[in-house]
């Protein structure tokens, strides 16, 4: 059978560049449509993410070396590049494709990813073994890549339905990508003393490339020093590692979605027309009267209420708006633009209308639930103090969900650019900040943290969850960007006896899908990607979009109203 040529394994290093060469493109290219024509089709029971926990499966130690990476590389939730500056995430490993067991050929994706334009990237990932093996030589990758692909495309509807239910990701129906990616010693124990080895890559992967209109790309994986992981111990990667694309690895051919990236300036701009387009049906002395170019509109102090969204059902209208107080109300809840009254409106109609269950059914970014398991024991409470961490100042949450055994603190953004960082590096009334961003002793101290110096707990509890020693130096403290973000992983973890452990909680940060800060390059999911590589436990940090959120509304009778008025006053649509 044609199909066959794609399962070849026997490329001996002594003829490799030839038999290389000698490949029949017209022939590997029909292999690869007539694998779709016949890619197995997994039940609907057994779906391709399975959930995998971030840890190896296996109850004894292993020392597959390629798998500990994989599971770092996702655990790190880090973004990628493309050698055209496209960035894509990676979303699971070990993705299984067989259908039956007698589909014994069929393997599983190393790594199975998505870029930021939605389009599939299939990972085939090489490693220099534990034994030192350099593993198989780069055209038995090219063609696991290009099997996984043809059975990817085939089954391209289900995947993208599975990506869009487990991860809340929109995948676009296009041919996924093909990425063989291998750490430096892989490819130099191959094509370092063979150009032609490197040549006829190139040449054969181009050519078929162009025959199927499918990407291929060739990467190489710097510093992969991997911390080998058991079934209660992650694996990490001590220095995270970059995909770059040197000249000297065959070049890549792709073919890649280029939909347009939208600046600040023109989300800004479609927020105040949102904006400005719903309060025209408001009472116009409920607002402050205020229409200067380029400001949101505003309710007036006498009406702060009419920010919010509220149904017309006056009893659960009342619930929401009595959810925050008036003295907890921050300085700018009456502005369009106020994370806190678009949270007391979300949040407060999952209260008020009985559909906490709805929760339950979303997904983290991460694909672990959003909210956790929420039932009807699970309380849910709004601009909550957090007494644990010793701080003179709590942490205030802006939704808390908890059970006797677990809670979950959520972080609700809006139009915020970034997540909060430490104070002490800011000038105090002294005039002279009390850190100078450094986590090393200074101005007299006993700590290298001002605030150890004056007992709050962060420091003692840090090294438990992110790698980072809190007895050795650290230029820059890497809390100094991360501290709003540690400050809410510590304060759904540290229980009210003091004690701590990461199966008491997680903390969850929503976001606007559409927010630029929050994209790739921006400067707040830099902030999250930061913590999420250092966090030692897998999914621990979560994210979701408010567009998600909107989307487990839709369909229900309670919730219709909400979904309207998210769409309308704020342009947020279940469909982004």
């Amino acid at each position: 059978m044609t199909i066959d040529v794609l399962f070849n394994r026997r490329w001996p290093k002594s003829s490799l560049s030839e038999d290389i060469a000698g490949i029949d493109v017209g022939t590997f290219s029909r292999a690869y449509v007539e694998l779709m024509g016949a890619a197995p089709n997994r039940p609907l029971d057994r779906p391709y993410f399975v959930g995998h926990s971030g840890y190896p499966s296996t109850s004894n130690e292993t020392n597959r070396r390629e798998e500990h990476v994989a599971i770092a590389m996702v655990n790190g939730q880090q973004n990628w590049r493309l050698p055209n500056g496209t960035c894509f995430e990676l979303l699971d490993y070990q993705v299984p494709l067989k259908a039956t067991r007698s589909d014994r050929e069929i393997g599983k994706i190393d790594i199975f990813g998505i870029t930021a334009n939605g389009q599939a990237v299939v990972v085939e990932l090489k490693v220099i073994g534990h034994s030192g093996g350099a593993s198989d030589p780069p055209p038995v990758a090219l063609l696991e890549g290009m099997r996984y692909a043809s059975i990817v495309e085939a089954n391209l509807n289900r995947i993208a339905d599975e990506v869009r239910e487990t991860f809340g990701r929109t995948m676009v129906h296009e041919k996924p990508i093909v990425l063989v990616v291998g750490e430096a010693d892989w490819w130099k124990s191959w094509l370092i003393k063979s150009k032609q080895t490197k040549k006829a890559l190139e040449n054969k992967a181009g050519e078929i490339a162009k025959a199927l209109d499918l990407s291929i790309v060739f990467g190489f994986l710097t510093n992969v020093d991997v911390e080998y992981g058991t079934r209660s111990k992650a694996p990490r990667l001590l220095e995270f590692p970059k995909i770059e694309y040197p000249n000297e690895l065959p070049k890549s051919s792709f073919v890649l979605s280029n939909a347009r990236q939208i600046s600040l300036t023109d989300h800004e701009a479609s927020l105040q027309r949102h904006w400005w387009q719903y309060a025209i049906a408001l009472p116009q002395e409920n607002l402050d009267g205020n229409q200067k170019s380029g400001r949101p509109p505003v309710a007036s102090p006498e009406a702060p209420s009419v920010n919010l969204m509220l149904p017309d059902d006056e009893v659960i209208a009342g619930k929401i708006e009595s959810e925050i107080q008036p003295k907890d109300r921050h300085r700018h809840f009456r502005s369009f633009r106020s994370s806190q009254a678009l949270a007391q409106s979300v949040f407060g109609e999952f209260k008020a209308s009985g559909r906490m269950d709805l929760l339950s059914t979303i997904p983290a970014e991460c694909g672990r639930p959003a909210f956790g398991a929420v039932t009807s024991d699970t309380s849910l409470s709004m601009e909550v103090d957090v007494h644990t961490l010793n701080e003179p100042r709590s942490t205030q949450l802006d939704v808390y969900l908890e059970t006797d055994d677990y809670r979950v603190a959520v972080e609700c953004k809006f139009c915020e650019t970034e997540f909060g960082k430490c104070s002490r590096v800011r000038p105090q009334r002294s005039g002279s900040p009390l850190c100078d961003g450094n986590y090393t002793r200074q101005q007299d101290r006993q700590t290298r943290c001002a605030l150890s110096e004056i007992g709050i707990r962060y420091w003692d509890l840090i090294p438990k969850y992110f790698a980072w020693d809190a007895n050795e130096d650290h230029c820059p403290c890497p809390l100094l960007p991360s501290y709003q973000i540690v400050r809410n992983v510590l304060a759904s973890i540290v229980k009210d006896d003091g004690g701590d452990c990461s199966s008491n909680g997680h903390p969850i940060f929503v976001y606007d899908a559409r927010h630029p800060a929050y994209k790739p390059n921006g400067a707040a999911d830099a902030q999250l990607r930061q913590a999420a590589e250092a966090c030692r436990v897998p999914g621990l940090i979560r994210r979701v979009t408010w567009q998600e959120i909107a989307r487990a509304c839709e369909g229900t009778e309670e919730m219709a109203w909400l979904v309207e008025a998210l769409s309308q006053k704020h342009g947020i649509s279940a469909a982004h």
